[in-house]
């Protein structure tokens, strides 16, 4: 066999354990903004929820492992309660997104959070 044809059954080969390792995955988890939320928050109360935002200036509270603070972006706001632990780079300002419980139309209750874009994470 020619090094060529070695070559090209090698590409092959790898393209299509790519594919199939990827078969499963499931790209749809879209991060929804504040106000895709607000607008529709009826559909979204007692459901989990993925939002993104920025911390909005001035209302960011730790206290020991609970964090408060509003998700904002630019257009609507949202209360957010977080329980676990603290992100280093967490500041007002900050891009950040959750994922938790909607259980206001005005308060998510976030089990996890990331800083930046959740797709930069494989999230």
């Amino acid at each position: 066999m020619r090094k060529k044809d070695k070559i090209a059954i090698s590409l092959v080969a790898i393209i299509f354990i790519v594919i199939v390792g990827m078969w499963g995955l499931d790209f749809s988890s879209e991060y929804l903004t504040v106000t895709d939320i607000k607008m529709n928050a009826s559909v979204y109360i007692n459901q989990p929820v993925e939002i993104t935002g920025n911390v909005k200036q001035d209302t960011l509270s730790i206290d020991g492992t609970q964090t408060f603070f509003i998700l904002t972006d630019d257009i609507s706001d949202i209360e957010v309660h977080y329980r676990g632990e603290i992100v280093p780079q967490l500041a007002e300002g900050a891009k950040v997104s959750v994922r938790g419980i909607l259980v206001s139309e005005d308060r998510v209750d976030a089990n996890f959070l990331v800083m930046g874009c959740p797709s930069k994470y494989g999230i």
